[in-house]
């Protein structure tokens, strides 16, 4: 997979030269070829959050869409912005001037299909992140899953893991992420972390 750094400051692209070189990246800087490129082949793209519009979603969706991998990186990362820069489906959010070796881990996470937070950003976000919704509204919204999903679902927002799940329900991991996935779909998320996050209250 590429790294596609997309910039309208050059000293990202001078901050992280030697990094990025690893990973024979392309820079652009306007939106349109940015589009362009990520139609072409997936790639991890890598912006600044002041590099995105005023509607972050609007910005963002077209390359979600596009299934680019993205990270945005931050001045002063705040647990809102990760929050819903998550459930909109971002790979990696975290602070622009993270050493070189966070950076790197950050890449290289992403490119294993996994989501990363900067390391000291971590601790914040999942304090927050508790399970504190309504059980009475959470019902509300389980209505348009089957009895199983439900069943899952539930679990999931008690963050058990894909292999306990397997292991309470009696079911196979395959069938486990069938049903995530499913979950997923109908409820217009991403991954595990953008459905926890939608019901963080």
């Amino acid at each position: 997979m590429k790294l596609l750094v997309y910039s309208k400051d050059i000293n990202l692209i001078d901050r992280y030269n030697s990094l990025f070189l690893d990973y024979k990246y392309k820079s652009v800087s306007e939106y349109g070829n940015l589009c362009y490129e990520v139609k072409k082949e997936t790639m991890i793209v890598l912006m600044s959050i002041t590099d995105c519009t005023d509607n972050i979603e609007s910005f963002l969706n077209p390359l979600i869409e596009l299934h680019a991998y993205i990270i945005i990186l931050d001045e002063v990362p705040k647990y809102e912005t990760c929050k819903k820069l998550i459930t909109l489906g971002i790979r990696a959010y975290g602070n622009i001037m993270m050493d070189d070796i966070h950076l790197k881990e950050a890449i290289n996470s992403v490119m294993d299909g996994n989501i990363w937070l900067y390391p000291e950003f971590i601790n914040e976000t999942v304090t927050k992140m508790r399970f504190e919704s309504n059980p009475n509204v959470i019902n509300e919204e389980f209505k348009i899953l089957t009895s199983r999903e439900k069943e899952v679902a539930n679990l999931v927002l008690e963050k058990m893991s894909y292999t306990d799940i397997s292991e309470k329900l009696n079911i196979t991991l395959r069938t486990v992420k069938a049903h995530t996935k499913n979950i997923y779909d109908k409820f217009h998320v991403q991954n595990r972390l953008s459905f926890i996050l939608l019901f963080n209250k």
